[in-house]
């Protein structure tokens, strides 16, 4: 588990729109980028907010990477992306 480089790549996505224009149209090449186990890979590729915070993602890059990919913020937009993370609990975030 690489937590840096699931950190790097949800940072990747938010930081630039081209990362973010390549994980719309193939995540699977955007994530092969990064020093990622197979479950990270997937859990970022599928946007599975759920996942990657159990793996330790950190959840404000979690957060503005999605909101990247969404394009805008609204309350239905909100509502899909926190749904999944209830019951979730966040580990160690410290940097």
């Amino acid at each position: 588990m690489s937590i840096f480089a699931m950190n790097s790549a949800l940072w990747g996505v938010y930081t630039s729109q081209e990362n973010a224009e390549q994980m719309r149209s193939d995540a699977d090449s955007y994530v092969a980028r990064f020093d990622l186990t197979p479950e990270e890979a997937a859990a970022i590729a599928r946007q599975d907010f759920a996942a990657l915070l159990d793996l330790g993602a950190h959840p404000f890059l979690m957060y503005k990477m999605a909101l990247r990919l969404e394009g805008r913020f609204s309350i239905e937009f909100l509502e899909r992306y926190l749904g999944p993370l209830r019951g979730h609990h966040l580990r160690d975030i410290v940097t």
